[in-house]
């Protein structure tokens, strides 16, 4: 009989996702097969002086890792270079990508780049002067949705439609989660995600997803504290989901992802947007991937087990 693999899964964190993050711990560690693993959970403190969480990651030595951390050090690659250091194998993208996707500017301009389309954009520091700006958003034109650049959950993201809104919306994100901001043309059109995972035979669309919002944006609420799942199985027209899943795995590719992740997209006038890749994407009840899994009639064990076999086996 073969040993049960070791597997450590990371929780908490500094960030303002830090319960979410103990939501998808708790429902990754339910769905984990038992009979295959031993199955460990290291919180991370929300203090970052706080090591003692590496001291238990070293004393483990567990055989693999599963992330159910969100937003700050936890995506942005700090964990994932960690790891590599230590060389324990980790479920999700490495170093490189976790970066770039954390920071939406720099994903963008790489998007670009490869001519992946995306919505116009203007970029404001933290620290400029909000006014000098006024000109420039102008030109973009209202409704602008205001986005911390390092942010994730949709938490801090506000639609405004003058210069006096965005400046408060640019305030708050700057007071509030300490980050430069993303100001982007609205689309007001249908948003989809398109989730992907990266198996033996290669990259394989899990499924498209409709995402049905209640309100203007698929919010915080809407992604965890909602009572009804905002998702569905697309409804669009074959040709449109051909053309959504093969500008997801250019984007999957082009930030050098691996594992899995969310693509999620803007559909107007048959136009396809991208906008941000989810190196790591919730696992709550409520959350994309479990429902993508199931869309394919496959359950989050199984997913799970796909995730840790294609890196075991590496």
């Amino acid at each position: 009989m073969m040993s049960k693999l070791k597997l450590a899964v990371l929780a908490g964190g500094s960030s303002i996702e830090r319960e979410i993050s103990f939501k998808s711990a708790e429902n990754i560690l339910q769905n984990l097969d038992t009979q295959k693993y031993d199955v460990y959970e290291i919180d991370l403190p929300f203090d970052k002086r706080d090591t003692n969480w590496i001291t238990q990651l070293i004393e483990l030595k567990p055989d693999f890792v599963l992330s159910a951390l969100h937003g700050g050090r936890g995506e942005n690659g700090t964990v994932q270079g960690l790891l590599q250091c230590l060389d324990i194998p980790y479920a999700g993208s490495g170093v490189l990508s976790c970066a770039l996707c954390m920071n939406k500017q720099a994903a963008k301009k790489l998007m670009k780049d490869e001519h992946i389309p995306v919505a116009d954009d203007i970029y404001i520091p933290k620290d400029a002067d909000i006014s000098s700006f006024e000109q420039k958003l102008d030109k973009l034109e209202y409704p602008i949705i205001v986005k911390p650049n390092r942010g994730g959950s949709s938490i801090g993201i506000e639609v405004t439609n003058d210069f006096e809104s965005l400046k408060k919306a640019v305030r708050n994100i700057r007071s509030r989660y300490n980050d430069d901001v993303l100001a982007e043309k609205y689309i007001d059109g249908k948003e989809v995600t398109c989730a992907v995972v990266q198996t033996d035979e290669g990259l394989k669309i899990m499924s498209v997803l409709d995402i049905n919002k209640s309100k203007g944006i698929y919010d915080y609420d809407s992604k965890y504290l909602s009572g009804e799942s905002a998702v569905s199985f697309t409804t669009l027209p074959d040709y449109m989901k051909k053309m959504i899943e093969d500008i997801a795995i250019k984007a999957f590719n082009t930030m050098h992802c691996r594992g899995y992740g969310c693509v999620d997209m803007l559909i107007k006038d048959e136009q396809v947007y991208v906008i941000e890749i989810n190196t790591l994407p919730g696992m709550t009840n409520h959350s994309l991937i479990p429902a993508a899994a199931a869309q394919m009639g496959m359950s989050l064990s199984e997913f799970l087990d796909i995730l840790i076999e294609q890196r075991i086996n590496k």
